[in-house]
């Protein structure tokens, strides 16, 4: 959900990261419903979630958990490996325009997190039954590639022992993205990017505008594409293309 609040003169949004990157990476006329708390599951999005389950409950009856120091934490040189949607996020960004202050908060919970040579390493599955539409495509769609970033830019809830909200030490940022088969349920390709400021810069750029928009400081802008109405669950939106 979508909220806004004043808090010192800043005008406060949060919102999940999901919220961000499907207003932003697909249709900004999303954005009003979440504010209003209203969510529309499509059948896609149902089966994407139960990949998600399944390849969680198979890691946690397969893999054996090592506990982890707080030198290991504090040391980048360190390997780390957490269970899958075991680590909660917040990305947090203050951002200035001419109608004021603002300050987002978006909270989510990465797929994977890893830590490798010093690397720390977002990993997320996108499961689809059109995995041919990455054809030839050097990097994800836009929605896919923020909710990436957004995780990587992001301190994580690692307990009080750890010191709370922290960022892992690291020295290097990558994300790897495996779109699944959702028939066959194997990796059909996966995107690989080592992460540098161009794309702390896209984040920035989106994020605000996210941000700005939420606020009613800029107008929606409408995709003018009537191939992502098609399959939209919000079949009550008034900027749909029929």
């Amino acid at each position: 959900m979508i909220s806004v609040e004043q808090v010192d003169g800043v005008s406060m949004v949060k919102a999940n990261v999901t919220d961000f990157t499907d207003a932003i990476g697909y249709c900004e006329y999303k954005i009003p419903f979440f504010a209003k708390n209203i969510y529309v599951k499509t059948a896609d999005m149902q089966k994407g979630e139960e990949h998600h389950e399944e390849a969680e409950r198979i890691e946690r009856e397969t893999a054996i958990q090592v506990p982890l120091t707080v030198e290991e934490l504090r040391d980048a040189d360190t390997d780390l490996d957490f269970f899958r949607e075991d680590v909660r996020a917040i990305f947090t960004r203050d951002y200035q325009s001419m109608m004021g202050k603002a300050r987002l908060v978006l909270f989510g919970r990465a797929d994977k997190i890893m830590r490798r040579e010093s690397t720390l390493v977002v990993s997320d599955d996108k499961r689809t039954d059109k995995p041919f539409r990455h054809d030839g495509r050097e990097v994800p769609f836009l929605d896919q590639r923020l909710q990436v970033l957004a995780y990587l830019h992001s301190k994580f809830d690692l307990g009080s022992k750890y010191g709370g909200w922290v960022e892992i030490p690291h020295s290097n940022k990558m994300y790897q993205l495996n779109i699944i088969d959702g028939r066959s349920k194997q990796i059909y390709k996966t995107y690989q990017e080592v992460v540098g400021q161009e794309h702390a810069s896209l984040l920035d750029k989106h994020a605000s505008q996210f941000a700005f928009k939420c606020l009613q400081w800029v107008p929606l802008q409408h995709h003018n594409n009537r191939n992502k109405c098609a399959p939209c669950g919000y079949k009550n939106c008034s900027s749909r293309i029929n």
